[in-house]
């Protein structure tokens, strides 16, 4: 191992740098998980040549700029926030210093710092504080902002990003010293340029559209023809990253550390690969679709088809789901022995009773989107 990746495994096995409590409940994981494909995307757009993402290993998500020898980092913790901004309290474990004429500067009394440790800022900066060869720094990200007056005018709440060196010099110098006291050198202050605050524009309650509205623009870039599956490959990526922040066993090695608890930007770029190999099966399938409601086939039978369509899609770039192999060599034979009419209803209706027989364990809206998806795929992409 190089000398940073020796450096981020002790760090990582360090215990109380990786979060634990409140930031696990389901919504803001979620929150932070969209996050996260929002950022590869992010990266991915700026040509960024290699990336790793490791998740609940030194707070929420630790950056590096590569997967084998990384040589700088991005430690963030990753918050969301149902109501208003965050306050300097909340952050920094502090109170919100005043601004005292000369003649009550006698009955200021000294700060108290007990809470600092525990605050977020604090943790970021903990977290900063154990390297010493890996260059890192430290953002809090959330989809709020944060009160904090700048020393150029106006609020951390508005500028994005900012750093903490950017304060007004009263705040500035207050968190200085409240981070200096969890520090273990004495003489050493933290870099408030490396401590940073970032707003972003996920809804808490809605993460998904953003971070989709995202990889629509990556897609419309790289792939056009594949545009309209944005939903189904930033769904998809949610869904590989999703188990990556359960492992807390102590690892070995750099690299196992990286297969436990990592996702790479070659990880990203054999999802987006993954993507270009699918033919368009749901522009085909709006067509199919809009025939058979034409036949008079249900509005809410056909609705529900094109969302188990959707399901079917995330699945495939995923690499993930249900054992089907027996169901597509079913419909495969099946395709093979019956020729489509005219009429594509009473086509499905006839594949849908033989299939209901073979796999009753399927509601009938499942087995015709999966029928339709591998009757798309045999006539459009038969390899």
């Amino acid at each position: 191992m190089s000398d940073t990746a020796s450096e981020l495994l002790v760090v990582a096995n360090t215990p109380g740098l990786a979060e634990s409590g409140g930031g696990h409940a389901a919504k803001g994981l979620d929150f932070q998980r969209w996050w996260a494909v929002f950022r590869m995307v992010e990266m991915e757009l700026a040509n960024q040549p290699d990336f790793l993402l490791l998740f609940e290993t030194v707070q929420d998500v630790l950056e590096l700029d590569s997967a084998v020898i990384p040589t700088r980092g991005r430690i963030y913790q990753v918050k969301k926030k149902d109501r208003g901004e965050w306050t300097w309290s909340a952050l920094t474990g502090t109170k919100t210093p005043s601004i005292k004429s000369k003649s009550s500067a006698a009955k200021v009394s000294t700060p108290l710092f007990t809470k600092v440790a525990e605050s977020a800022l604090g943790k970021l900066q903990a977290s900063l504080s154990s390297f010493n060869k890996l260059d890192v720094e430290a953002f809090f990200v959330s989809n709020a902002g944060c009160d904090f007056p700048l020393a150029a005018g106006g609020s951390a709440a508005t500028s994005i990003p900012c750093s903490l060196a950017d304060l007004a010099p009263t705040h500035a110098k207050l968190l200085s010293q409240a981070l200096h006291s969890i520090s273990a050198t004495e003489n050493k202050y933290p870099d408030l340029t490396k401590l940073k605050l970032q707003k972003v524009a996920i809804h808490p309650d809605a993460p998904s559209s953003y971070v989709i509205k995202a990889a629509l623009d990556l897609l419309s870039e790289r792939s056009p023809l594949h545009a309209g599956q944005a939903a189904s490959f930033a769904e998809s990526l949610v869904m590989k990253i999703s188990p990556l922040g359960r492992h807390t066993d102590t690892c070995a090695s750099f690299g196992e550390l990286v297969k436990q608890r990592g996702f790479s930007r070659q990880e990203f770029s054999a999802a987006l690969g993954a993507l270009q190999t699918i033919p368009d099966h749901q522009a085909h399938l709006e067509g199919w679709l809009m025939q058979l409601q034409n036949e008079g086939a249900d509005f809410m039978l056909v609705t529900s088809v094109r969302m188990y369509a959707t399901r079917i899609v995330r699945e495939q770039l995923a690499g993930s789901g249900m054992a089907i192999d027996q169901f597509n060599d079913f419909c495969d034979d099946w395709l093979d022995s019956n020729s489509p009419g005219p009429q594509i209803r009473p086509y499905c209706d006839l594949a849908l009773a033989a299939l209901k027989i073979k796999f009753s364990g399927f509601r009938d809206e499942e087995i015709l989107a999966r029928f339709l998806m591998r009757a798309i795929k045999k006539c459009v992409d038969p390899n």
